[in-house]
Formats: C-alpha cells, structure tokens, sequence
C-alpha cells in the first residue's frame, strides 16, 4: 500500500484546481501500478464518457465517447466493486470488444459513487500482460483512490454550485473563497463588532445542532474535544485576532449529540483601522479520512508484528532444521578423514553432496523473502563444472534405479572447465530441473546438457537443458510454472507432492547470476527446461580449485585450550571430533551457566582457555548473554575470543553475534576447514 500522506497532500492542496488533482491522482495510481493508461470516466445511460485521462501518447481525450458494452468497465460495475484482470488474453473475457478492439491485457478499476449514486468509474490498463494477478492490496488501494477520487468530484460538484450561489449572495463571498481554498463544505464567520457567530447549515449539520441555532464564539470554542485540540484551536483564534494572518489544522470535536468527530478547519482575520473585525472560515468532517488512517496504521503495526513473528518463526526453524544437519554434515567430514576405498569415497562424495544439496534447499525456503525481494548474495569461487554437475546427476541415481527412466549426461562442453560462480546456487539449479524431470516422468529418459557461449575473454555463458519424456504440460498452464507456490495443475502436489517454490527460486536465482530460465512442453510427450546464466572462466591449466578435502596442516593448533558450549549431543560429538584431528586440547559444557562456572572453577587454579566456540541458542542461558556475562568479567578471562556457532541463518544474525561480544562467526553447519583456518588465526 503507497504512502497514503501523497493521496492527502494532493486532495488538500489548494493550489490545484479539480482537474490537476483529478490529473494527480491518476499519476498517482499510473506509478503505483505501473501501467499505462488511467481513465476517470462518467457513465450516462450506454455512454462511457471519458472524464480525465492519462496516455503515454496524451491521445485519449477527455469527452471521448464509448459504448459501456465495449469496456471492461461493464463487469466492474456489474460486480460492483473493485475487478482486475491481469492477462485478458488468457481468461474469459479473451473474446471481449475491448480486448479485440485495443488489446489490452491488464486491467483493474473500481465503481465511482457520488452522494451514494453511481457515477461512473476509475481504471488503470496497459497493453501488457502483468507476470502475477493484481494482490489483494491493490484491489484495496484502487477501492480507496475510488473513494479519494469520488469525494473530489462531490467537492467539485459542490465548490460548483457554491460558485452559482456566490453570485447571488455577496454577503457570503469571502466564506465561499474559503471554501473554495479548502474544497470543504462548511462555512462559518464571527463579526467581532457586532458579537455574532454565522454558521452555514453544513457547519451546523457537522455539529449536529438543530437549524436555528445560534453559537457564541465560546460555546464554538466548546464543542472541541477538552485538552489539546480545545487548547490549540483557542491559542490560534486568539492569535489570529491580536496579530492577524490565518490558520488550519485538523481538530477533534465532540457534537451537541455526544458524537466525536474529527473536522479540517482553516480561518483567517480581517482588519478594519487596525483592529479585528471579522473571522471567516471553511469546515470540513474528515472523521471518514482520519478513521481511514488510522485503521492503515493500525494494519501497518500489526503487519510490522506479524513480519516479526515470521522472522522470530524462521529463525527458530533454521536452528532446529539446520542443528541435525550440522550433524550429518560433521560426521561426513570426519568420516571423509578416515581410510576409506575409491568406492567409500565415492559413496561419501555422493552422501555429502546430498547434505549440501538439502541444506542449500532449506536455506531458500526458510529465507525465500529474501530471495524474493533480490537481496541473496552469491559467492564466486573456483569450480570444476564437470565435476560439479557430475555430482548433481549422479545423487539422484537411487532415485532413477527405482523407474525405467534412463539419465543421458551430455557434458562434453565443460570438460577442463574451471569457472568462477557460486556452486551451491549452480548445484541448486541443476537439482531443481532435474528432481522435477525425473519426478514427472514415469519411463523414458532425461537428457541433462551443457553449452559454452564465450562473451569474451573472460565472460561466458553457461547453458543447462533438462530435456524429458514425460508428461508434459499444457500450453494454458505454462504461465503458472515460475509463480511461487504454484503448480501447473492444482492436482500436482496430491500426485507428485512438492510446495510450487522451486521452479520460482530457480527462475530468481538464475536472473541474479545474469542469465533466465525458460520452458518448452508439450502435454504427453514431455518437457524441455533451459537455464542460462553467466559466469567468468579461467584457465584450468593455472587455476587450483579448493577441495574441502585438503585440511590444512602447517600450524599446531595443540598448544590451544578451547572451550566448547554446545547443548546438542550430536553436535558436541561433531567439534570434539574436528578438534581431536588436530590435537587441540577441549573442554565440553551445555550452556552458558556450565560455561561461567568452568571459567570460574579455571580461573581460581590460575588456568585459562584460549578460546571459546559459543553456540548461540541454549537453555537456561544461550550463547548471547553468556557472552555478555563474560565480557563483564575480570581479566583475561573477560578477553578470551569468542567464535559464534550458530544454526540460525536469518539475515542480521552475525551483527547479533558482535553485539553481545563475540569475536568470529562461523554458521552451522561448520565447515572442518574454515574452522580449522579460523581456529589458526588465533593461534598465530
């Protein structure tokens, strides 16, 4: 929802006339929807007369003329309420005399009424078909601009007919200017000389007071709400009457009927001979407008509470999802140090790609805002193409074994590749096409190949096809395939399972790595998945690619002390097996009450760890405050390094870790060489 002071500050700008703002406030909702053409229109009997009008040609002029049976408009007022199609050629009205005749694709509106009767409508369209359907939001917002859009023309109807009457009553020009200047539709003045109050039968309906009666300036005073709105609008009359000018604001006042109401007031003063004879002024109920505002407000405090308990949700999930995978992960690194055959490494390879592949899943789904919203950050590294993608096929043999489905790998092109990407979004990608070629064809083959497109020097671009034998899909449901959480069919997940996300995650991922994703199909006879995206080469001749096999082994870590805070028994098997490789001398506790009793019981025999690996979500006490505990202690206890072990991976974790005193950061699952690379520094 926009910011709803711009609807405001157009509509309460006294500077513009009717038909700027009417201008204004299409422009208003042209930017918030992106689309082309914005419409005001009248509709009188079958006529569809166009009103105001916005085009990026300024071809469409006011006054033209259409049958309503002609305009997507007739379904808005048939349903009366906000309507929006966004791709017209794809749904009922395809064969619409709007559609064929003007081509547009896009399109939502909502219904005008004027004094409770029908006026006509507001519309917004473009000739492009929009990539999703109008939110529930823009439904709201376009429902709302009718609203702003329907008061301005029953203000401008009325300014009108205050402009009629003005020529017949003089006496009342200056409170008709006024009006004019605030596009209200009350009116008072006080004559100071001769201590009478005129209010217009408006400003009396506003107070709910009966038409003959008649106001003091006191009992005015009075009907504003007791506190801050009575005391203002005293101070700025009593000013206006000693030092002239004028003033306005929005005030809340309580009716002669109990009623609170909130009223937009303007007033200024005339002199006679240096003295104030007269204070005349312009009223306007704004109870709809505030209430309105305050109702958004409210829905964006409980929005920024909601958005806060998802937040507080999916770090909770990512330690709890990501905690046994640090596990899994672990032990694979610790087994993969041990002596096993070709065959055993082979089978490791497969199982800790598997891993890797699982988490990098989680990760997106757990943090797919951010993926959405186009802050996920890549990494670029080193990698072995035909290794890498090799990997990814051959995980999903056990899968394949349990079909008459056959896998052809078509790598020739990447053979003695080296190209610096980010592996996981490339492993990610590969997965994703290929889990759902395999998923939908139950006999036949996947085809997965690879083509180089050199850009220059450096630059090329990588493209993987998934081609299949399988089911296929109809040419009406392609549109849906890259929306998140949708399938092509709403029978897909009872039949074949999976959330709708991946396929979406694919398409983001591949257009943040410079490249797309794009589908050919046809139902029965299987389907052909085409991702691109860019990536840098290098010579693989010069170029070393890092193994997470190669540990390293040229400083001795066995002069360290380390204290290790974990509360999961997997975990704490995990790091103590890690450390043992290197000889690194350990102490386990469960959380951090354990933590500051060890380091008190040590520090009494005058002993001292070298560093501590702090998880950071315990009971009793979690890593956090521990920290914080910590560093309030006496030296050189309260200087001890901290290393984060956290399984949360939400965004603003790391600054978390720092707040509270922690040194390094290292999320789970640890990976045995960049902890063994930490765990050097300290040594040094």
């Amino acid at each position: 929802m926009p910011n709803l002071n711009g609807l405001y500050q157009i509509t309460s700008d006294s500077n513009l006339s009717h038909e700027q703002k009417m201008g204004a406030l299409l422009k208003f909702g042209l930017d918030f929807f992106q689309l082309e053409l914005a419409i005001i229109s009248e509709i009188k009997d079958d006529e569809y007369i166009v009103r105001y009008g916005l085009s990026p040609d300024d071809s469409l002029q006011a006054g033209t003329v259409f049958s309503v049976g002609d305009t997507y408009c007739l379904h808005t007022l048939a349903t009366n309420q906000a309507l929006s199609f966004y791709h017209a050629g794809k749904s009922r009205i395809a064969q619409h005399p709007c559609y064929l005749n003007f081509g547009l694709e896009s399109y939502i509106g909502a219904p005008l009424l004027v004094e409770g009767k029908r006026f006509g409508t507001i519309n917004f369209s473009a000739s492009s078909a929009r990539q999703q359907p109008f939110s529930d939001a823009e439904h709201e917002f376009v429902e709302l601009l009718s609203h702003w859009v329907s008061n301005e023309i029953a203000r401008d109807e009325k300014i009108k007919l205050l402009q009629q009457q003005q020529k017949q009553m003089a006496r009342q020009q200056d409170i008709l200017e006024q009006m004019g200047q605030l596009a209200g539709v009350g009116a008072w003045e006080v004559d100071l000389i001769n201590k009478k109050i005129y209010w217009s039968k408006e400003t009396k309906k506003i107070h709910e007071v009966e038409e003959g009666f008649s106001p003091t300036l006191e009992a005015g005073i009075n009907f504003y709400k007791e506190g801050e709105s009575r005391e203002r609008i005293a101070g700025l009359v009593n000013n206006i009457i000693e030092n002239g000018g004028h003033f306005s604001g929005e005030f809340e006042i309580v009716t002669q009927k109990g009623n609170a109401k909130w009223v937009a007031s303007k007033g200024r003063a005339e002199f006679e001979n240096g003295q104030c004879v007269k204070l005349i002024g312009a009223f306007q109920d704004i109870t709809e407008q505030v209430n309105s505002r305050v109702q958004l407000e409210n829905r964006h405090k409980e929005l920024s509470l909601a958005l806060e308990s998802r937040s507080l949700f999916l770090a909770n999930m990512s330690h709890e999802i990501r905690t046994p995978i640090n596990g899994v992960l672990g032990m694979l690194q610790i087994l993969e140090s041990s002596e096993l055959n070709s065959e055993q490494q082979h089978f490791l390879g497969l199982a800790k790609d598997s891993a890797k592949s699982l988490l990098g899943i989680i990760s997106d789904i757990l943090d797919f805002t951010k993926v959405d919203s186009g802050q996920l950050t890549l990494e670029n590294l080193p990698v072995d193409l035909n290794q890498l993608l090799n990997n990814c096929v051959d995980i999903f043999n056990p899968l394949v074994k349990d079909k008459s489905l056959k896998v052809i790998k078509e790598f020739d092109s990447i053979q003695n590749i080296t190209a610096i990407t980010d592996p996981t979004r490339l492993r990610q990608i590969c997965s994703n096409l290929l889990s759902n070629a395999i998923k939908f064809t139950p006999q036949g083959k996947v085809i997965v190949a690879t083509k180089i497109t050199t850009l220059d020097d450096k630059q090329a671009k990588l493209t993987l096809t998934v081609q299949d034998t399988g089911v296929g899909i109809a040419e009406e449901q392609l549109t849906l395939l890259f929306s998140p959480f949708n399938q092509a069919d709403k029978s897909t997940t009872r039949k074949y399972g999976g959330t709708g996300l991946g396929l979406s995650i694919t398409r983001k991922i591949c257009q943040l790595m410079g490249g797309d994703v794009s589908v050919e199909s046809t139902l029965n006879q299987g389907s052909i998945f085409t991702a691109t995206i860019n990536i840098e080469l290098r010579n693989s001749e010069n170029q070393v690619v890092a193994s997470s096999n190669e540990l390293p082994e040229d400083i001795d870590l066995s002069q360290l002390s380390v204290l290790v805070v974990e509360d999961n028994e997997i975990n704490q098997v995990v790091i103590s097996e890690m450390l043992k490789q290197r000889n690194i001398p350990h102490q386990v506790v469960n959380d951090g009450v354990e933590a500051l009793a060890i380091l008190e019981h040590e520090t009494k025999l005058n002993r001292f760890f070298s560093l501590i690996l702090m998880d950071c979500q315990m009971p009793n006490m979690d890593g956090y405050q521990a920290s914080q505990h910590i560093r309030q202690l006496s030296t050189p206890v309260a200087s001890i390094p901290i290393i984060a072990l956290t399984a949360n991976a939400m965004s603003g974790e790391r600054e978390k870790c720092f707040a509270s005193g922690m040194n390094e950061y290292l999320s789970k699952p640890v990976e045995q060489s960049i902890l063994y690379s930490m765990l050097e520094k300290f040594a040094k």
